[in-house]
């Protein structure tokens, strides 16, 4: 009989132990997802609203190549009403004088991730977004999304598209939906229901992922189309590019998604040391084939998001990270992300102890120094196709991958800017790649300064066409007609840092300039 109890109590406490331990685990992925991080109540902020002239503005034309200088840019019911010459301006509208300043629209980030953290979405507001993409979607996105087209909340135009689509074995495809919310379709009727699903849901369009099969990728396509959903994300390891080309896949969600593409080409393999120890011979491949990409990519209307300054950091996060990390805005970052836990390896942390991107322990000199080099190719190769693809014609369309290591919501996209400006695209491509290309894409009313379009904008103290960084220069921003002036969005800005200080487990005083 002893042995029965002893049986039995063991398994009770098995159960109790497994309960509390799922239970622990559950409330630390909501954590790391930035879920338990202070919630910023934005009713506290009042933007101002009404009918507005920007007068004596200098704006930035529509090619993003020239000023048009001494503008008056009326704005009445969220929209652009008139653009012109100094003109009579009615005693209803308030008057802002822009003298000496630069309007252009408001920028768009089209490669976000919010996970469990709606303050990012005033981050993205104070520093001049005023639309965003969201490429892992969730419920509580579509709720965002919706109460910030009803003006309940505050927070960049959103496009939310579905969870990531793969193709994965049963209990694998279990465990990733679990911890990181991927879909799982392993044939074409799994994929054609989980599409109609997510389009009665009211997702936007659909992400697919590097692990999808050929099978379900050509059902998720043909269903999305007959449902005016556009699919875009990964380049299907499965596939060859002619077959995305041809398929109607509208968007690829990286430069590093064609570099990868192009290196299974090169060596005819899938994983990530595909060109190890034949980086020249690599990057002569990618420049060679970059003439081909672009005519297929413009042939059937690809857009490609960027991520590049991201991409720039993999070579530098592996053996610089504390640098980096005093580079960055690391205190506007959600601490539930940042600090992530360190039972879980190779997930979203961003400290040293925890990055994403850190290397093994026991690796010798020379193993780091090939790694150093590899991740060094891996960048080059990037901007090379940044560089090549805007020279001839291709859509490029500003992301930053935020949330990843180390790109902090908003204040990121000014350094993706600067990283396409490093890689050769001039200041005219970028704005437009960050402004009316994605506009466009997104089928909004916005990214110009012209009459009947949406009044996202922003007013700049210095030339961005002179001086990328100048889009840092932010004086006020406009988002649907709503005004935000400076100290408004300094005191947005404050209270997301106080939220994050208030949540915070681990101290970043060494990171912070």
């Amino acid at each position: 009989m002893n042995w029965k109890k002893t049986l039995k109590y063991t398994g009770i406490s098995f159960i109790l132990l497994l309960g509390i331990g799922i239970l622990v685990m559950t409330k630390d992925g909501k954590r790391m997802y930035g879920g338990l991080t202070k919630r910023v109540n934005s009713e506290q902020f009042s933007p101002k609203n009404g009918s507005f002239a920007i007068v004596n503005v200098n704006i930035v034309h529509s090619e993003m190549d020239s000023i048009i200088p001494d503008q008056t840019v009326l704005i009445e019911n969220g929209l652009i009403s008139k653009i012109g010459p100094p003109t009579t301006i009615s005693a209803k509208t308030e008057v802002i004088d822009a003298e000496g300043k630069y309007l252009i629209p408001g920028l768009i980030d089209t490669h976000v991730h919010l996970f469990q953290s709606p303050n990012d979405l005033l981050l993205y507001l104070a520093n001049g977004v005023t639309e965003i993409r969201e490429l892992i979607g969730e419920e509580d996105h579509l709720k965002w999304r919706d109460e910030i087209d009803q003006g309940k909340r505050l927070g960049p135009k959103m496009f939310v598209a579905s969870p990531r689509l793969g193709s994965f074995k049963s209990m694998e495809g279990w465990f990733m939906s679990w911890s990181q919310g991927y879909m799982n379709v392993q044939n074409a009727q799994q994929a054609r229901e989980k599409v109609q699903s997510l389009h009665d849901k009211g997702y936007d369009g659909i992400k697919i992922y590097s692990q999808i099969n050929k099978e379900s990728y050509m059902a998720v396509l043909q269903t999305a189309d007959s449902l005016g959903m556009p699919v875009f994300g990964h380049i299907p390891w499965q596939l060859e590019l002619a077959e995305v080309w041809k398929n109607g896949q509208r968007g690829i969600a990286h430069f590093e998604e064609l570099m990868n593409a192009l290196s299974r080409e090169f060596s005819d393999k899938v994983n990530i040391g595909s060109f190890y120890g034949k980086e020249e011979e690599f990057l002569t491949f990618v420049e060679d084939r970059c003439a081909s990409l672009a005519e297929n990519l413009k042939k059937h209307d690809i857009a490609v998001t960027s991520t590049l300054w991201l991409t720039e950091s993999f070579a530098r996060q592996p053996f610089a990270i504390e640098e980096v990390l005093k580079e960055v805005e690391l205190e506007y970052e959600n601490p539930g992300i940042s600090e992530w836990v360190s039972y879980i390896p190779q997930g979203l942390g961003w400290l040293p102890e925890v990055n994403r991107y850190k290397l093994p322990e026991n690796l010798t000199e020379e193993e780091k120094n090939g790694r150093k080099k590899y991740w060094k190719t891996y960048t080059k190769a990037c901007q090379i196709l940044a560089n090549k693809l805007s020279s001839l014609g291709v859509k490029i369309m500003t992301g930053t991958d935020s949330n990843l290591p180390p790109a902090v919501p908003g204040f990121s996209l000014h350094d993706e800017l600067q990283s396409l400006n490093r890689a050769g695209m001039s200041t005219a491509q970028i704005l437009q790649s960050a402004t009316a290309i994605p506009a466009a894409w997104l089928k909004s009313n916005s990214g110009k300064i012209e009459t009947g379009y949406r009044a996202n904008l922003v007013l700049l103290d210095n030339n961005p066409l002179e001086n990328i960084a100048n889009t840092k220069t932010i004086n006020m921003v406009i988002n649907n007609g709503l005004v935000y002036d400076r100290d408004l969005l300094d005191s947005i800005l404050a209270s997301v840092k106080e939220a994050n200080d208030a949540s915070r487990k681990v101290n970043i005083d060494r990171f912070i300039k």
